[in-house]
């Protein structure tokens, strides 16, 4: 016979049944939130999808990691990304970032306790650390609020064994994006240009695609970082406009549908890459009128009416079209939730392939995915009954 096993941990799965906030409160307490699974002991808490905090997190008060899978906790900008008293956290493989302009508060706050980050990566804070009578390490080459691992385990080193914020070092890397010369480009941004979203200007050798080389190119801007939440980038020349993707390899060169903004030419971005201006003609079209990116969040989702025209190509009999008049969010289901696999930039003409009575299915860039169905945002040709 052998021996039983004492299990002294248990796995809770943040998903649609189980959230962020129900799955600390189980390791915390050892017991059942909602109707997530029963902390036990050491609690290893796992994210399968990425998570918008709409309210502050618990404190960690007791030994828990968090196993990130490579998805990502959008932090409101005045709450810390995460407190812990009496605690222990482990983070791994977990992306935090803060929502909104950078933050100038705690980032965050550790009072007889422990926090271990390990290849993980916190954006668009100040780099701040409370610090009281805890102990903190940084494993792996991600930086932490912009600072290198060896500088943060180097607040936890110095850090007196009272309450005080751990000090406030230049960053490793300045922002980027304000930095780009204006006669290149100008970058927007959802939640603004020091939201995590980083640029800079590349030449011949960051393109590095011999085909666009040849063919000549009138300007380069490399984007990467947060570049999912919604990004705006306009040349003052004209031209077309293509896409290096970052996110294939070798980059694939994706054409890119620009649209003139007060004689710019400009594209949206959901994905990283390097994004270059080309000879050719202007942008055929104005985009309709909005407020700038950086201050006006993807077109909120409802089902208003209103009558848009907008003149497209007839597509083929039996087919509908919808042409978008205003950034999407793409969503793997017909619902709201965390379900976002990309934006579809306004001015996009795409097939309906179904419907339900809230949202259209649609295919973009290779991706199956729901966009809301609303006369308030898109415009319709052909057979949509």
């Amino acid at each position: 016979m052998l021996p039983t096993q004492t299990v002294l941990a248990n796995e809770i799965k943040v998903d649609d049944r189980c959230t962020l906030i129900e799955a600390i409160g189980s390791a915390n307490n050892d017991s059942s939130k909602a109707r997530c699974e029963t902390g036990w002991r050491d609690d290893i808490i796992i994210l399968q999808k990425n998570i918008t905090m709409e309210e502050e997190l618990p404190a960690i008060k007791s030994n828990i990691t968090i196993e990130g899978n490579g998805y990502a906790i959008f932090v409101k900008q005045r709450d810390p990304a995460f407190t812990i008293k009496y605690g222990e956290l482990t983070i791994r493989n977990l992306r935090v970032k803060f929502r909104g302009p950078n933050r100038s508060g705690p980032t965050v706050e550790i009072r007889h306790g422990s926090i271990t980050i390990i290849n993980s990566k916190i954006q668009n804070c100040s780099g701040k650390f409370v610090i009281e009578e805890s102990q903190g390490a940084v494993i792996g080459d991600d930086y932490i609020c912009g600072y290198k691992p060896e500088t943060v385990n180097s607040w936890f080193a110095a850090a007196p064994a009272s309450a005080a914020p751990a000090p406030d070092p230049e960053p490793a890397y300045p922002p980027t994006c304000q930095n780009l010369p204006g006669h290149v480009a100008s970058v927007t941004a959802r939640y603004g240009i020091g939201s995590g979203v980083e640029c800079r200007q590349v030449d011949g050798t960051g393109i590095g695609n011999q085909s666009v080389l040849d063919a000549g190119f009138i300007a380069a801007v490399d984007v990467w970082g947060y570049v999912e939440q919604g990004v705006e980038l306009c040349f003052p020349q004209p031209g077309a406009v293509i896409l290096l993707d970052a996110s294939t390899a070798p980059r694939s060169v994706i054409p890119m549908d620009a649209y003139a903004i007060n004689g710019t030419t400009c594209v949206a971005l959901d994905r990283p890459g390097t994004v270059v201006l080309m000879p050719g003609q202007s942008p055929p079209r104005e985009a309709p009128a909005t407020t700038p990116v950086e201050t006006v969040a993807v077109v909120e989702e409802t089902a208003a009416v209103a009558d848009v025209a907008v003149a497209v190509e007839q597509p083929p009999t039996g087919q509908c079209q919808v042409t978008l008049t205003g950034h999407l969010r793409h969503r793997a289901a017909p619902a709201m939730g965390d379900n976002i696999i990309g934006y579809v930039a306004r001015g996009t003409t795409l097939t309906r392939l179904s419907s339900t009575l809230y949202w259209i299915q649609v295919e973009y860039r290779g991706l199956v995915g729901w966009i809301i169905d609303s006369p308030r945002y898109i415009a319709y040709s052909g057979d949509c009954g």
